[in-house]
């Protein structure tokens, strides 16, 4: 296990300057527009480092004969490439909405077909094509959610890296050895990616890292509760960017938004808004992540009290994290000591705009 994450680490991080040079000569960057939370075009594709990185530690138990292979590192094989590389074809030529869609329902069902050949779930025949259209939606949904949350920097890094911590020891602990390398790998990955991404990006994951990072987790996750484990400890370390994205579209879909539209309106895009820093961002989306996660772990292995307990605790930490944009605007809509009281007038200060109005900061926060 800690092999594989070493290889995922150091490959990781050997090809990425590489893949950053690969990437500027083809031209493939993240321009500045209305929406982005950089002040400067950065090229993107890092998850082409990613993959390799993934892929060189799913070698390790494949080749070593000390260890029995999973069969279900297959599973996560084919989602992550997959994925990655209709990623690949969105960084590199743009592939139009509704037709990614499909694309990446054939890629879950493919993903699915692939899990039953080499390790079918042992599932009353009835409940089938149900379980099927539920772990198409989830795997698909995920790793769109995965993909809407990657808009700043360091972000789904710290997520993998957090989600991969937690997903290896849990499989450690119940000796499901593909939860545990998959997760190992994860981690190294995003150890081997993170300094090239935070706190200063030079270059940013794009789809074809999300995605493949994103469909590894929502299979991984698939693939534990299958075996057992139980869902609430495995959604622990995925809450923010479920509860963030899931929150997100249902006030665009409710205010007549369409939904798959570009936006910032995700509550980490609005604590940049506000002022905040990529960094302080991402370390407060961390923070929560981690704290989640190793609730999860209780989850998995306490008594009933404490996992209720401890499902609460997640349950309001990711709740005071929702509303942290609305406790931010509240705060600046405060009038300030010395402010002038309503219906009253201060003096113009003449060093002041020409209404004495403090003007709006109108520039991305980076």
């Amino acid at each position: 296990m800690v092999l594989s994450a070493v290889i995922a680490l150091l490959i990781t991080a050997v090809t990425t300057p590489a893949v950053i040079a690969g990437m500027r000569h083809l031209a493939v960057m993240d321009t500045v527009t209305e929406r982005s939370s950089h002040l400067v075009p950065t090229c993107r594709g890092g998850g082409v480092a990613i993959a390799l990185g993934l892929f060189a530690g799913m070698l390790v138990p494949i080749v070593d004969p000390a260890v029995d292979a999973p069969a279900e590192l297959f599973t996560v094989v084919v989602a992550a490439s997959l994925f990655g590389l209709l990623g690949l074809a969105e960084d590199t030529h743009g592939v139009a909405a509704l037709r990614r869609l499909g694309l990446q329902m054939v890629a879950a069902a493919l993903t699915i077909i692939a899990w039953v050949a080499v390790a079918p779930p042992d599932l009353p025949v009835a409940v089938i094509p149900l379980a099927a259209c539920a772990a198409l939606v989830w795997i698909a949904g995920f790793t769109n959610a995965f993909n809407f949350m990657d808009g700043i920097n360091g972000i789904s890094s710290a997520q993998t890296l957090l989600t991969g911590v937690a997903f290896a020891v849990i499989g450690h602990r119940s000796g499901l050895d593909f939860l545990t390398y998959g997760g190992a790998m994860a981690a190294g990955a995003a150890l081997g990616f993170g300094p090239y991404n935070f706190p200063r990006a030079r270059i940013f994951l794009g789809d074809v890292g999300s995605y493949a990072l994103g469909a590894l987790i929502a299979v991984l996750a698939l693939l534990a509760v299958a075996h057992g484990v139980r869902p609430d400890a495995v959604v622990a370390p995925l809450l923010v960017y479920l509860a963030d994205t899931s929150c997100t579209l249902l006030r665009r879909v409710r205010s007549g938004q369409l939904w798959y539209a570009p936006h910032r309106g995700h509550v980490y895009q609005l604590l940049t808004v506000a002022g905040w820093s990529h960094t302080r961002a991402t370390l407060v989306v961390s923070s929560v992540t981690a704290a989640t996660a190793g609730l999860g772990i209780v989850i998995y292995s306490a008594d009933v009290a404490a996992r209720v307990a401890a499902g609460i605790a997640a349950v309001l930490l990711v709740r005071m994290y929702l509303l942290l944009p609305r406790y931010l605007d509240g705060r600046r809509r405060q009038p300030r000591p010395g402010a002038a009281a309503p219906g009253r007038h201060r003096a113009t200060n003449p060093k002041m705009s020409g209404h004495g109005e403090a003007l709006h900061n109108t520039t991305p926060a980076v």
